[in-house]
């Protein structure tokens, strides 16, 4: 979830002015971007959700970068919003509430870090085109969202005292106090603002210096010869590095290391760096006890973020997710509204209506079983009366067609976008035959968009699927308004 969904801080609540001219917003056609079962949000609402983060990337990225990240941003959003309403959806199911004097204490709490009265707030919201009492109601969904969370992740998530000696057991090297370690590095620099293009050629250097040194390729040698680096003319040699006196992510790969290994090429926010642990002196393991609290809350966090996924998954899964938003438009000529539009660009969603299993191959016995109702045996789907679980056995077309009614999605055909926005919803519940998956027949479909059928054989040859489609297809128009005096 972002970051600004989860602070009370009035930064992260309110709208913080104008974009700077570098970024001029589009005028929009209001829109339903996504549904979550009979909820709406609006593009509008998408597009005030993201607005601080926006205005901060037109600060800093111009062209194609900038647009590239606003387009992942604004996914990003959609994702965080429909997050929101399925959790304030479950607060509702489970009848939590939140009262008038837990929502005082929270407006006072903003107002009293921000050093203003609640006169002051009423007033600066209204700078913003926001009323207090709207405001109130954004803090208590929050409320809501954190409560909901705490009961549901949070609540659910414990650490035990074996599990603290185990992780202090297999992870000594984090426990250290004092050591100093010898190392090399070939290092690759990342510059901000750098392109997807600029990221990749460095990567690409970086993993044919490491492919090199695991080659037998002298370490020193091939950083005095590749390393963009001033630690280069000395065949990388950084010294002895102890913990604190490096930045947290490369003191992470130099302190994980075993002597005499050579890491993986790996990213920081610097660049690209590949380390070679050369030895080790001083230093002394702290004991378990000095340190179980800290092992503890690591744990605690870690096993509580998974939760959190599986959690939004489930919510997710239970609910029928519409998703008609692609900010990467194309432009579209025509007329009409072109003579008071300077930009007009059409996008047109493909909503999934109907999918049939024509065409199985080899496909039998419990690969269609999980076909149709997927490899959670815990799924109360399979107390069918009529199903019995047998190797030999194959399902006929109803069995089918419980997929089709309960598996509908909404999704970008898009072959070229990016699909990790809700990429657990486009796959078949817990079912890949090979690698063969629901956001990859979409993105076939989205090549074919003519075909009525559709074939797949899986990574491994061994099931030919062939499926029969029908999508309906809805438009939406985003437009910039013709800039006065041309």
């Amino acid at each position: 979830m972002f970051p600004w969904a989860k602070r009370f801080a009035l930064s992260a609540v309110l709208l913080a002015g104008c974009a700077p001219a570098a970024w001029a917003a589009p005028v929009t056609v209001e829109r339903i971007v996504a549904k979550v079962d009979q909820e709406i949000v609006t593009l509008s609402e998408l597009q005030d959700f993201v607005k601080d983060e926006v205005e901060k990337l037109a600060k800093t990225y111009r062209g194609e970068d900038f647009e590239r990240r606003r387009r992942e941003m604004e996914l990003r959003g959609l994702d965080a919003l429909v997050e929101n309403k399925l959790i304030l959806r479950r607060a509702k199911s489970l009848g939590v509430t939140v009262g008038d004097t837990e929502l005082e204490q929270a407006v006072s709490a903003v107002t009293g870090r921000s050093r203003i009265t609640t006169e002051e707030l009423r007033k600066y919201l209204a700078t913003q085109g926001m009323t207090l009492e709207t405001y109130r109601e954004k803090v208590r969904e929050r409320l809501l969202v954190r409560k909901t969370d705490g009961l549901e992740v949070s609540l659910r998530v414990s650490v035990n005292d074996e599990e603290i000696a185990a992780y202090y057991k297999a992870n000594p090297n984090q426990f250290s106090e004092g050591e100093e370690r010898h190392v090399q590095q070939i290092f690759f620099p990342t510059k901000e603002g750098a392109t997807d293009a600029e990221v990749d050629a460095q990567r690409l250097k970086a993993e044919a210096a490491h492919k090199a040194v695991l080659g037998g390729a002298d370490f020193a040698e091939t950083a005095r010869k590749l390393s963009e680096d001033p630690a280069a003319a000395r065949g990388g040699d950084l010294g002895f590095i102890k913990k604190g006196e490096v930045f947290a992510e490369f003191e992470q790969v130099i302190f994980t290391l075993k002597p005499g290994e050579i890491s993986q090429p790996t990213r920081t926010r610097a660049g690209f760096h590949i380390v070679r642990f050369l030895a080790a002196k001083g230093g002394r393991v702290v004991p378990l006890a000095s340190v179980s609290s800290k092992v503890r809350d690591r744990l605690f966090e870690e096993k509580r973020a998974k939760r959190r996924r599986e959690w939004i998954s489930e919510l997710k899964r239970a609910s029928f997710l519409e998703i008609h938003f692609d900010p990467q438009v194309t432009p579209s000529p025509g007329t009409g509204i072109t003579a008071i539009f300077r930009d007009v660009r059409e996008q047109v969603t493909f909503r999934l209506v109907g999918l049939h299993l024509v065409k199985s191959g080899e496909l039998v016995g419990k690969d269609r079983l999980y076909w149709a109702y997927g490899a959670n045996q815990k799924d109360p789907r399979w107390k069918s009366e009529k199903l019995k679980v047998d190797d030999k056995l194959a399902i006929g077309p109803d069995e089918i067609g419980a997929l089709e009614i309960s598996q509908r999605e909404f999704v970008n055909p898009d072959p070229s976008a990016n699909l990790f926005l809700f990429e657990h919803n486009y796959l078949l519940p817990n079912v890949y035959l090979g690698k063969v998956s629901f956001a990859d027949l979409i993105k076939e479909f989205s090549l074919k968009p003519q075909a009525k059928k559709l074939s797949f054989q899986t990574d491994s040859k061994r099931v030919r699927l062939e499926f029969e489609v029908k999508v309906e297809k809805t438009r939406s128009i985003v437009a910039d308004p013709k800039e006065l005096g041309q």
